[in-house]
């Protein structure tokens, strides 16, 4: 009776085992990935209609908004964008692109238009990390398009639903934070794609790589010097790798884009308003900064960083990069020199905010290495994944030569679809990973961003918040010239409260707000 119903076992698994690598293919990978991002922004997006501006959303966009209320004129008000920004550049802070982008928010051109913030951030991470990851996966390795979308999609929901909660609203909702560091980081991916495709376009495509490359890197390098430096180190290794590797000659035309990118970032580092700056502040001398910025690089990864939820997703990387690793020619040597590598460009983005401010504490700069963490994982797993792939069948491969047997590759039927064992850990993957994240957010319900936001819509508390900004607003706009006084915020939303103004006229909160709209002052009423 038992070897009938073993054989009757090992039938059903079989069975069930070609069902799930004929449902488990590149595409079908793809497309559900792709909806089950798309699917998780869209509480982020809906959340977003109550989100309204605050702190340096006034102050600084306070000038481009008095222009566009007396012009309506755009041209004037990317103009006056510009003034402030050299301004900034003698006065106070050497990123000029960054002082740009933050004297023009959204709500510059009326205060609705703040809701694109969430947009516009959310929609530069996503396309840039993809457009990134194809010219690695595609371009250089000759991947499958499918399986580099899959990695992106991937990638992009660790990134932005298990961002570490201190950073979720600088991120993504504060624009003003955002735009410096969110922003600019994508500039930056989009500038290393775009530098990976030049090498491998021919033609017209391969010039306007080149002057995309050109210009944005020149303004990448502008920005927030965390991002600035990190591209820095980025660029000089390319440099080093290329010059002993190929010769300058099999990159011949990218001196260009690299050198006006390192023109922006001697424009930045050697402002002169950073000198201003740097007087009101404590941060720490060089040497301690560097060698902070790896402790805190490794504390952070150890504890805040790796949650459960992100590995699970980095080991369902690993089929994708095995699969990816079976189709490439090149080779994969020395993995512990390029995971030493990428925890030293990790722990590089920290150095400059614990150089000038002796501390990364602020929500923002939290996100913008969180981000970079998860690039840098993500690249490293695939490295590795490719390392042991080569050695482990390399070797396979000359024992099978000497014994004349055939040696599986790890790919499903015909050399197209995935193995068996890498349906298993994908499907495996989903599985424990759905079920953990359900009693994950029973438990903690702002556990992902998406919960989050969630959270916030079901108790009611992002539209309290919403309408009562809504109220501020309108009495703003109807008080010009003369003193306001609101009341203060009954609801203050987890995803979208950043700051408020205060009881004290003077604050410089405050004052921005009433700049803003013309007004003799503001204050929040006394309880």
């Amino acid at each position: 009776m038992r070897k009938p119903l073993a054989d009757k076992w090992k039938k059903t698994e079989s069975r069930f085992t070609q069902w799930i690598v004929k449902m488990i293919t590149p595409k079908s990978i793809a497309v559900f990935t792709t909806a089950a991002y798309a699917l998780s922004l869209v509480p982020l997006l809906w959340i977003a209609w109550y989100n309204y501006p605050s702190a340096d959303d006034y102050s600084i966009g306070s000038n481009c908004h008095q222009v566009w209320v007396a012009t309506g004129n755009v041209f004037s008000v990317l103009w006056q964008g510009i003034v402030r920004a050299v301004d900034d550049w003698l006065h106070w802070m050497g990123y000029f692109t960054s002082n740009f982008l933050m004297a023009v928010p959204p709500n510059a051109f009326g205060e609705r238009m703040y809701v694109l913030t969430t947009w516009i951030m959310l929609a530069m991470l996503s396309f840039s990390t993809m457009y990134l990851f194809r010219a690695i996966f595609v371009k250089i390795f000759k991947g499958d398009k499918w399986i580099s979308h899959s990695i992106s999609m991937l990638v992009l929901f660790a990134s932005v639903q298990c961002m570490y909660p201190a950073g979720r609203v600088e991120a993504f909702y504060w624009y003003s934070g955002a735009a410096n560091y969110i922003f600019v980081h994508s500039m930056s991916l989009f500038f290393f794609g775009l530098l990976i495709s030049a090498v491998y376009d021919q033609g017209k495509k391969r010039i306007w790589d080149l002057s995309a490359a050109s210009v944005i890197g020149f303004f990448t390098a502008g920005g927030n010097q965390m991002t600035a430096l990190n591209g820095a180190v980025v660029v000089l290794a390319a440099v080093i790798l290329i010059t002993l590797n190929k010769g300058w000659k099999f990159c011949k035309g990218l001196g260009i884009p690299m050198g006006l990118f390192y023109l922006g970032f001697i424009l930045n580092v050697a402002a002169p308003g950073n000198w201003v700056r740097a007087e009101g502040t404590s941060g720490m001398n060089p040497v301690k900064a560097v060698l902070v910025s790896f402790y805190e690089c490794l504390d952070r990864a150890m504890g805040d960083w790796t949650t459960w939820s992100v590995l699970v997703i980095m080991i369902g990387l690993v089929p994708l990069f095995w699969h990816m690793a079976g189709n490439t020619s090149c080779r994969f040597s020395n993995p512990l020199i390029v995971i030493f590598f990428g925890y030293c460009l990790v722990a590089a983005m920290m150095t400059p905010p614990l150089f000038a401010v002796g501390n990364i504490e602020a929500g923002r700069l939290q996100a913008l290495t969180f981000l970079m963490y998860v690039l840098v994982f993500s690249l490293c797993v695939g490295y590795v994944t490719g390392w042991v792939r080569q050695k482990f069948y390399g070797r396979e491969r000359k024992r099978a030569g000497a014994t004349g047997r055939n040696v599986h590759d790890g790919k499903g039927p015909e050399g197209r679809g995935f193995s068996p064992e890498s349906c298993w850990c994908l499907a495996g993957c989903l599985v424990f990973l759905v079920m953990g994240s359900a009693l994950m957010v029973v438990a903690e319900p702002h556990y992902y961003t998406f919960s989050s936001a969630l959270a916030d819509l079901s108790s009611g508390s992002a539209q309290t918040y919403g309408n009562a900004r809504k109220g501020r607003m309108e009495l703003y706009q109807k008080g010009a010239g003369k003193a306001i006084e609101v009341e203060a915020l009954k609801e203050q939303p987890v995803l979208l409260y950043f700051s408020d103004i205060k009881e004290d006229s003077k604050d410089w909160e405050n004052e921005g707000v009433s700049r803003f709209y013309g007004l003799k002052e503001v204050v929040v009423r006394k309880d």
